[in-house]
Order: structure tokens, then sequence, then C-alpha cells
């Protein structure tokens, strides 16, 4: 399990915001391994997400929320797999 995860979200290029301002809440939990040839380790891993959203963001239509948690999720998972290349 994490403690105090946090990805620092590109929401617009250049403009890195941390999850915590946006009253995101990340929890990232998994399970890694040697892996069979010993040279690294496998597994798997996997996060949970929430919040209450800052009050501008509540008036952004579905579309647009949809696409940031896209990318909320996307970044997450990049992160995670970079950082066990």
């Amino acid at each position: 399990q994490s403690i105090d995860f946090d990805p620092n979200i590109e929401l617009l290029p250049g403009i890195n915001v941390s999850a915590k301002s946006l009253g995101i809440q990340i929890e990232v939990v998994g399970e890694l391994r040697p892996s069979k040839d010993g040279k690294g380790v496998e597994g798997r891993i996997g996060f949970v997400s929430g919040g209450d959203l800052p009050p501008p963001m509540r008036l952004l239509p579905e579309p647009a929320l949809k696409s940031a948690s896209d990318l909320i999720c996307k970044t997450v998972n990049d992160f995670a797999i970079m950082s066990f290349q």
C-alpha cells in the first residue's frame, strides 16, 4: 500500500497539479514478487481514487470530467509502469 502517492498530474502542457490540490485521494496497492528468471519483479498493481471536486470543477460537463479522470488514470498507470522498468 502506498503512503502519500502523488503522480503530479499534468492537466495542461507545462502545468502540473498535485492530486491533493484537486481534492483527489489515490491509494495504490499491489503485490510484486521476484520474476521467474530472477532478473526483476512481476505481479499486479492497481489503484483506487476518489474525493470531492473543488467547487469550480463541479460546473464542468460530464465529458470534461470523464476526460480528466481518464488522464489521471493514465498518469497513475504510466507512473507505476515507469517506476518498475
